[in-house]
């Protein structure tokens, strides 16, 4: 048995259980029926935060805490300070190797290039 089938099977059964029942109740379902494909039918747009377990949903129970809503923003927060914090540490790194390498005489070929060590190697002979 196909979709198709079962579908059919599932309307005739619907159908014979509400052919008989009273003509006021049947007006009453067909008009609900009709207000519920109508309320279907509209787009409803909501421009709220969805957090899970309320899919998005803007209702009178609001069971999640305010922290929640800056929860985005301290971690983004956190994340900025550690990148900052690691570029830093990453210059004194390059600082602290260029200097190592003056002193053992060891320059790398960047160096050579740096317009700023060219400018250091004019003051300090000049001392």
């Amino acid at each position: 048995m196909n979709e198709h089938d079962l579908a059919k099977k599932i309307t005739q059964h619907l159908d014979y259980g509400t052919s008989e029942l009273d003509g006021r109740v049947q007006f009453r379902l067909q008009a609900a029926r009709q207000h519920a494909l109508e309320a279907y039918a509209k787009p409803h747009h909501n421009f709220s935060l969805a957090w899970g377990g309320h899919g998005g949903r803007s209702g009178h129970h609001r069971s999640h805490s305010p922290f929640r809503a800056w929860l985005p923003l301290a971690v983004l927060l956190l994340g900025l300070m550690f990148i900052t914090y690691w570029q830093t540490t990453e210059q004194m790194n390059d600082i602290s190797e260029i200097d190592a390498h003056l002193l053992a005489e060891e320059l790398p070929f960047h160096a050579f290039i740096d317009t700023g060590f060219d400018t250091w190697l004019k003051g300090s002979s000049e001392e």
